[in-house]
């Protein structure tokens, strides 16, 4: 069976409405999340240009690389840097034939505790230097290079250990939202209360030392993995299931009331 045509990121910017020209969306396709959320009254849009891979030529040029930050990295032999806004540097190179070493895909989360555990994406590690609320997470993004591996058409079976046990571990209700969080009236193992803290980051630690110590052959998690009227579903999501994508372990889901409640609930989380 022949491999289907993927699509290559032939170029990226941000646009700033009344401030910047719309791109033309016959070829520039928008990422649907603001860039600066919906904490402040602006808005910020990553548009990404794409083409078929089918109709590339072997010249044309693609983006290879993507760096944020104030200014670009080494590039070496392979060519100059260009500038997007929002502290973004492109490096192009011609097409080649191939998509292996084009990049593909690029999406957003937000946070400087954001994950992106998706099988071959990397997160930036800079965040984008967008004009909006500091309260607000920031905006980051994640690129993937090359074509996404397929997901098998056949899982692995489930099987029973030979001991005859087959151990499941059960999670709900970690409330993860965008951004570290607050954790609030927590208490120490005598009773006594504790300052308030990162909520996010003691939870994705609290969860990946029981699956560590447990080892489970299925993790559930059945319900309200996410708080209720967060500002982007995927972030918090991708942070609920990484310790058991880190891990290898099969997961099943179960959503809850909590995690499509909100105006700002994403429409294929909902």
């Amino acid at each position: 069976m022949p491999t289907p045509s993927a699509v290559v990121v032939t170029d990226l910017t941000i646009y700033i409405p009344s401030s910047d020209a719309k791109p033309d969306t016959q070829t520039w396709h928008r990422i649907d999340k603001n860039l600066i959320l919906d904490k402040s009254p602006r808005k910020a849009w990553l548009y990404v240009a794409l083409a078929h891979e089918n109709t590339l030529k072997a010249e044309d040029l693609v983006i290879i690389d993507i760096s944020v930050g104030a200014a670009p990295p080494d590039s070496g032999s392979r060519g100059p840097w260009e500038e997007r806004p929002g502290g973004i540097w492109v490096l192009k190179g011609q097409f080649s034939g191939t998509i292996n070493r084009a990049v593909t895909q690029v999406d957003v989360l937000f946070g400087t505790d954001a994950v992106d555990p998706r099988p071959q994406w990397v997160l930036m590690p800079s965040f984008l230097q967008l004009d909006g609320n500091p309260e607000a997470p920031v905006a980051r993004l994640t690129v993937l290079r090359g074509r996404a591996k397929p997901i098998p058409a056949v899982r692995p079976a489930l099987k029973v250990r030979e001991d005859g046990k087959f151990k499941i571990v059960q999670i709900s209700d970690m409330h993860m939202v965008t951004g570290v969080g607050e954790c609030n009236d927590a208490i120490d193992a005598q009773g006594k209360d504790l300052p308030a803290g990162d909520a996010d980051t003691l939870t994705v630690d609290f969860v990946g030392s029981i699956l560590d110590v447990e080892k489970p052959d299925l993790v559930v998690l059945t319900g309200d993995q996410l708080h209720h009227d967060i500002f982007d579903s995927q972030t918090a999501l991708f942070k609920a299931v990484a310790p058991i994508i880190e891990r290898s372990i099969p997961f099943a889901v179960v959503f809850g009331n909590h995690d499509s409640e909100g105006e700002h609930a994403l429409p294929h989380y909902r």
